[in-house]
C-alpha cells in the first residue's frame, strides 16, 4: 500500500467527498469492514432506523438484522470478502421501536482495504403492498374454489400468514347462545415454536370486550395491537410473551352487519399499525361474511328441494283409464277385483273420506224432506 503524503492527501479528499455525497443522498449509504462493524453511515440510517449514528457504529450490523435473515446476510458478506459483488438483495433490519424494515442492497468490495461499500434502499412499503395485494388474491381464491366456510378458513389463514409474513392466525365463530366467541382454527407457521400458545387459544373463550378477538366482536371493526406484551387486555400475554409473539392484529367477519366471528394474527416482531392492511382485512371480512351468507342460502334452497323432492316421491298419483260399473259405480282393479271407489281412490292417492248425503238422494230417500 503506498503510504506516501501524496497518497495520504488523496485518500484524505476522497473521505471528504465521500462524506459530502452521503450526507446528500437519499438512500442508505454504508462502509463495512470484513470485522463485521460499520465503518461510516450518511444520515439516512438514523432517519430509516431510530438508532443514533453512535448506536449503529458500536454493535456489529449482523446485530440489527432479523434473525431469519442473519444466515443470507453471512452468506453475502463472506460473497464480498471473496471479491463477489452483491445485486438486488434483501433483508430486514431491526428500528429502535422494534419493528423491522425491509432493505434490498447494492455492494462491491475494495479488497485491498479490506471494506464494503454498499447502498441500501428501504422498500418496506413496496413489499407491504405486494403482499397485501397477494394475500387478497389468494383470498378470493380459495373463497372461490371452496365448498363451505369450513373448508376455505384454514387456507385463508394461511394464505394471509404467508402472503404479509405473520406467524399465527386464528379463526374464532359467535355462540350467540352462550354469548362468546370460541376458536375453531389455528394455523402456525411451521418455522414457528408457539405450541403453548396454540393449545391455550384453542381451549379459551371470550366474552364481547375482552381480549383481541372480545374487543373486535364489541366494535365491529378492525384493532392492532403492535406489541401484545404491553397490552392491558390481552389475557393470554404470559404464553405469547413465553413463545416469543408481540404484535398482533384482528377483523371481523360481518353478515348484513352483524359479528359473525373474528380472524387474529399475530407475529413474533413488534409492528407498527399498516392502515392499508387494516383496511384490506375488513374489505377481506365483509367478502368473507358475503360468502358465508351466499353457502347459507343455498344450503337453505338445497335443504328445500330436498324436501319438495320428498314430498313429491310420496304422492300418489291417479292415472289411466277406471273401469266403473255402470249400476253400482265400483271400479275394477288391476287383478281384476272390483271396489268401492273410496276404497279404491284411498288405496291409490292420499285422498281421505267423510260421507254425507248430497240433497238428490236425501229427496229420494225422505220423500218428505223439503219439508221439514
Amino acid at each position: 500500500m503506498d503510504n506516501s503524503p501524496e497518497a495520504q492527501a488523496m485518500i484524505d479528499q476522497a473521505t471528504v467527498e465521500r462524506g459530502r455525497f452521503f450526507s446528500l443522498s437519499l438512500n442508505m449509504l454504508c462502509i463495512a469492514g470484513f470485522d463485521g462493524y460499520f465503518k461510516h453511515l450518511n444520515p439516512v440510517w438514523e432517519q430509516t432506523l431510530g438508532y443514533t449514528n453512535e448506536e449503529l457504529l458500536s454493535k456489529p450490523f449482523l446485530d440489527f438484522v432479523h434473525p431469519d435473515d442473519q444466515e443470507a446476510t453471512i452468506a453475502e458478506a463472506g460473497k464480498l470478502a471473496n471479491g463477489g459483488v452483491t445485486r438486488s438483495f434483501e433483508n430486514r433490519y431491526r428500528c429502535k421501536d422494534g419493528t423491522y424494515r425491509w432493505l434490498i442492497w447494492n455492494a462491491f468490495p475494495l479488497i485491498d482495504q479490506q471494506l464494503i461499500y454498499a447502498t441500501a434502499r428501504d422498500v418496506t412499503d413496496l413489499k407491504r403492498e405486494e403482499r397485501r395485494l397477494a394475500a387478497q388474491y389468494e383470498v378470493t381464491r380459495v373463497l372461490a374454489e371452496s365448498a363451505t366456510l369450513a373448508d376455505a378458513m384454514p387456507k385463508i389463514i394461511e394464505a394471509v400468514c404467508q402472503s404479509v409474513d405473520w406467524a399465527l392466525g386464528a379463526f374464532w365463530i359467535v355462540d350467540k347462545q352462550a354469548d362468546l366467541l370460541r376458536c375453531i382454527e389455528v394455523w402456525l407457521a411451521p418455522t414457528v415454536e408457539a405450541k403453548e400458545f396454540v393449545s391455550v387459544t384453542g381451549v379459551t373463550t371470550f366474552p364481547p370486550g375482552i381480549g383481541l378477538p372480545g374487543r373486535v366482536w364489541s366494535s365491529g371493526k378492525p384493532a392492532w395491537i403492535p406489541d401484545i406484551i404491553q397490552d392491558t387486555n390481552f389475557p393470554r400475554m404470559p404464553f405469547a410473551a413465553s413463545n416469543g409473539l408481540h404484535g398482533a392484529f384482528a377483523f371481523p367477519i360481518l353478515i348484513a352487519g352483524e359479528v359473525t366471528g373474528v380472524i387474529e394474527f399475530f407475529s413474533r416482531e413488534v409492528r407498527s399499525p399498516e392502515d392499508n392492511l387494516l383496511n384490506m382485512m375488513s374489505a377481506l371480512g365483509s367478502q368473507i361474511g358475503q360468502f358465508t351468507a351466499r353457502k347459507r342460502v343455498e344450503e337453505e334452497r338445497e335443504k328445500l328441494i330436498a324436501e319438495l323432492q320428498e314430498a313429491s316421491g310420496n304422492v300418489k298419483a291417479l292415472s289411466g283409464l277406471l273401469p266403473i260399473c255402470a249400476t253400482c259405480k265400483k271400479v275394477r282393479d288391476d287383478k281384476g277385483y272390483w271396489s268401492r271407489i273410496e276404497d279404491y281412490v284411498s288405496a291409490h292417492s292420499e285422498a281421505m273420506f267423510s260421507h254425507g248425503i248430497c240433497t238428490e238422494c236425501a229427496r229420494k230417500l225422505h220423500p218428505d224432506w223439503d219439508e221439514h
